[in-house]
């Protein structure tokens, strides 16, 4: 049997693994959408708010390493124009190491339960946090420890609720769920349609639970394009899928009492063009009745009407019983007497 071989591929994977240089990618800052907020991993806090009717979206998540040149603490909370930015996202899709990566995901958990759809948030970097674990992890070529937390932020309006009758046409259109509404529906099925062109959807923040009996698919007539189950608490977050039909359908399968934790989404049509978005009431399962099945054969429908034609016997019963004392004869005083010799 020939030996098997290490392609390439892994051998520039693994060389730039020890580099540290494509494990955690430098980024430029200003090629990222929103506003960035920066937390010291040194017992610092960081608010993040919103305009009222609006939402906060969490496109990126950064750490900040002060330059070698400046040659100051690395974990100093000042902010120098020549510090670098490195992108968590691709320090956890490229990472090897489980520790690593158990930290990258609950860092990334932890960020998108506090901040994620909500107006404000505040985030701390105590030791109580998820966050503070990030500062003992080095990055970079000089593998040099970070400073700050970077979180990117932008303010959206919500437009269209998963599992309620609506349409919406724009060129984005913001999809979630009311879970409040959603526990009261038990085993579900919900479906939005989107039509219009060419368009891309995001999962901005997809996190369906511990059960795979939850599950999100989007796909148009050639099939199924993405599909994500609960479990283990995956975080779908920040996944793009390109839909080149100009109608696909969004599905959510809902299992009994395991509605999802978060499901966030956007639409957008290519080159800025509109969409339009229809969701539908669900379609809910309903119970099957419970029935007995004779020795003949033929099924009876026992419980109901074995109570009633019960209670309807009792009652005709206690009437007629009733009716007999009604009609007897009442003894009088001459009757009673004993006749004399």
């Amino acid at each position: 049997m020939r030996p098997v071989g290490v392609s390439s591929t892994l051998l520039v994977f693994m060389l730039s693994y020890c580099s540290g240089a494509i494990v955690c990618e430098k980024v430029n800052l200003a090629d990222l959408k929103g506003q960035a907020n920066n937390l010291c991993y040194k017992d610092g806090s960081r608010e993040i708010k919103c305009p009222r009717n609006q939402k906060l979206l969490i496109p990126s998540l950064m750490q900040r390493v002060h330059s070698p040149e400046e040659y100051e603490d690395p974990s100093s909370c000042s902010e120098s124009v020549r510090d670098n930015f490195h992108d968590i996202g691709r320090c956890l899709l490229n990472t090897s190491d489980v520790q690593e990566k158990m930290t990258y995901e609950a860092t990334v958990r932890e960020v998108l339960q506090e901040c994620s759809q909500k107006r404000y948030c505040i985030l701390e970097s105590d030791m109580t946090s998820s966050i503070h674990g990030l500062r003992d992890l080095p990055v970079g070529k000089g593998n040099r420890l970070p400073s700050h937390l970077v979180i990117t932020h932008q303010c959206v309006k919500e437009q269209i609720v998963l599992c309620e009758s609506k349409t919406q046409t724009d060129k984005e259109v913001y999809i979630s769920i009311n879970r409040l509404r959603m526990s009261t529906l038990g085993a579900s099925t919900c479906t939005c349609t989107v039509s219009g062109g060419a368009s891309d959807v995001t999962l901005l923040d997809v996190r369906l639970g511990n059960s795979n009996r939850t599950g999100l698919s989007i796909g148009d007539k050639t099939g199924s394009m993405y599909t994500a189950h609960g479990g283990q608490q995956t975080v779908h977050y920040m996944k793009e899928v390109r839909m080149s039909q100009t109608e696909w359908r969004l599905h959510l399968a809902v299992g009994q009492d395991h509605v999802p934790d978060k499901i966030w989404m956007r639409v957008q049509g290519f080159n800025s063009t509109k969409v339009t978005v229809t969701c539908e009431e669900p379609h809910v399962a309903m119970p099957i009745p419970v029935v007995l099945g004779s020795s003949s054969g033929e099924h009876i429908v026992f419980a109901c009407v074995g109570f009633v034609a019960g209670l309807v016997f009792a009652g005709l019963l206690f009437a007629l019983l009733l009716r007999g004392d009604q009609d007897s004869p009442v003894p009088t005083d001459q009757d009673s007497r004993v006749p004399g010799p």
